[in-house]
């Protein structure tokens, strides 16, 4: 994983990562706003986040993008980062 990744408080994932992810949440706080929603842990800490797909003006679709908290990241995915 580059040092950019690592310093960034939430890492971008596909959504296979994401459900493993959540998979490993104990308590499952969901909090939604706009095109944004953010999964908590027991601590009341913001683990993972999803932005909702959107299609904008022009008729652009825009995928769901999918985050975790970095420090979350199982070692071992680090070489899918590396480059």
């Amino acid at each position: 994983m580059n040092n950019a990744s690592r310093q960034s408080v939430f890492t971008q994932v596909d959504y296979r990562q994401f459900r493993q992810h959540l998979a490993d949440i104990t308590t499952k706080t969901v909090k939604g706003k706009g095109y944004e929603t953010s999964i908590y842990d027991a601590k009341g800490d913001i683990q993972a986040i999803v932005h909702a797909a959107s299609i904008d003006s022009n008729g652009q679709c825009y995928s769901a993008e999918y985050y975790i908290r970095t420090q979350a990241l199982p070692v071992a995915m680090e070489w899918q980062y590396a480059a």
